[in-house]
Formats: C-alpha cells, sequence, structure tokens
C-alpha cells in the first residue's frame, strides 16, 4: 500500500479502485454494476489483511459521493472499524493512528446517511494530444525571446488523456526559429541541477494547454526520422515546455 497521509484518499489502493470504477460509470455501467465490477476486478485485495478495509472504503466513496452506499458495505466498513482493520500499518506512529481513526470515523459518519446532493455520473471529456507527429513548434519564454521543439508522437490510447512527445531543442533567440533549424536536430541537453546530460525530452499531457498554447505556434512539419527519439520516461505539463533552456543557458552563463 502506497500511503501519503491518513485520509481516506491518501492511498493507492483507493486511487486505484476509485479511478476503475469511475471508468465504468464513463462508459455507460450503472453504480451499481460499476461497484461488482470493483469488487471482482480487485477481488485479491481481500486476501491481504491490511489492504482489504482499502476495497471497501473506496467502493463507499464512489457509491455515496454518485448515490448511497450499500448496507452490505456500509456493515463490512462498520465491522472493520469497530474491529480496527487495517490499522496495522499505522502503530507505529501514535499520532497518525490516532488521525487515521478519525479520519475513518468521520468516514463512517459521513456515508451512513445518503448523500443529499449526490453527483450526476461522469461522463467522458475528450482531449486529444493537441499537435501531430513532425509538427515543429516554436515556443516563447518566460523571458520574451523564443526556443524551439519538436513534436515526435502522438498518444490517444485514452481519450482524456491524450499526449505529445515533445523534444526541446538547443535554440533561444529574439526571433521564432526557421523551418530549416529543425532538420539539423539540434536536441537540448540537460546539464545543470543533476540532470547529468538528459534530453530535454518527455510526455505532455493535456494538462494547462489552453492558457499555454497562446505562446506556442507551429511553424511547419519535418520527416520524422528512426534515429530521432522515440520514447521518455517522464510526463510534463504545457506550462513547463520550453522553461529547460533557460535553465541550460544560465547554468552555462
Amino acid at each position: 500500500m502506497g500511503s501519503w497521509g491518513t485520509a481516506i484518499t491518501a492511498n493507492d489502493t483507493v486511487s486505484d479502485v476509485r479511478d476503475f470504477m469511475l471508468d465504468r460509470l464513463k462508459a455507460g455501467a450503472s453504480l451499481a454494476a460499476a461497484s461488482a465490477q470493483a469488487i471482482t476486478r480487485f477481488e485479491e485485495i481481500e486476501r491481504d489483511a491490511d489492504e482489504a478495509p482499502l476495497l471497501w472504503q473506496a467502493v463507499a466513496l464512489v457509491q455515496w459521493k454518485y448515490g448511497r452506499v450499500d448496507e452490505a458495505i456500509l456493515e463490512r466498513i462498520r465491522g472493520d472499524i469497530e474491529s480496527e482493520r487495517g490499522l496495522d500499518v499505522w502503530r507505529d506512529d501514535p499520532k497518525d493512528l490516532a488521525k487515521r481513526k478519525r479520519a475513518l470515523e468521520a468516514f463512517l459518519q459521513k456515508i451512513q446517511s445518503a448523500n443529499p446532493h449526490p453527483s450526476s455520473p461522469p461522463k467522458t471529456i475528450l482531449r486529444r494530444a493537441p499537435f501531430e507527429e513532425g509538427d515543429c513548434l516554436a515556443v516563447r519564454t518566460e523571458d520574451g525571446r523564443y526556443t524551439a521543439a519538436l513534436v515526435l508522437k502522438v498518444n490517444n490510447q485514452n481519450p482524456e488523456y491524450g499526449m505529445n512527445l515533445v523534444a526541446g531543442l538547443d535554440y533561444l533567440e529574439d526571433k521564432p526559429p526557421k523551418l530549416e533549424f529543425f532538420e539539423e536536430r539540434k536536441w537540448l541537453f540537460k546539464r545543470h541541477g543533476s540532470w547529468n546530460g538528459e534530453p530535454d525530452l518527455d510526455w505532455y499531457l493535456p494538462v494547462r494547454f489552453r492558457k499555454e498554447s497562446k505562446r506556442i505556434s507551429v511553424l511547419g512539419k519535418t520527416q520524422i526520422r528512426r534515429s530521432d527519439p522515440h520514447d521518455a520516461r517522464g510526463h510534463a505539463a504545457w506550462n513547463l515546455l520550453g522553461h529547460q533552456i533557460l535553465l541550460c543557458r544560465a547554468w552555462k552563463a
């Protein structure tokens, strides 16, 4: 279990079950069907004494948000709280243990009554990758100059989180780059901080694109080559595009 706090939602298991149920609801499943599918999908959690209570908390969390919690699930959560199942991971820190117990009691108190204002079922929001493979981008930096970036790939497998693989280029001038510059493939390598010469290369998620799109323009296209980078370990929001070139120049200075 990966936890980052004592709140009900502050762990990976609850997040995974909740996200699975939301995906089912977006696909048109009823709340009852989404709940049953989640219980089946994560049935292995039941065999782990620490994790098992989290499954029911996650299902109850979604049920309450969109309607009412099933009585059988309420009884299971009550039993877990009364017997202190799932609390062993908190016993090394008395303060966190007390916080966790209070969070569980407050959660139970809330879900015992129907939600007075249940949310409408979630809908899929399409956020396709904004650029095409081979797009040559001019990016205005925060100091008013221009840098360059090349779109290497498009990934729309998740229609809500379309991504572009974008590489930053070693360019920083008062004017946008010429299209010919992109054929030189002058990749930007990050040598400041602890980057150790890694390329400025990330999958850009559909985060903050609407605002940041005002400083990004497509100059044209280039043919993607087999020798070009084809993947990245990191993900970034669009407000970070063009930021690394400034850090690189400051490091050189």
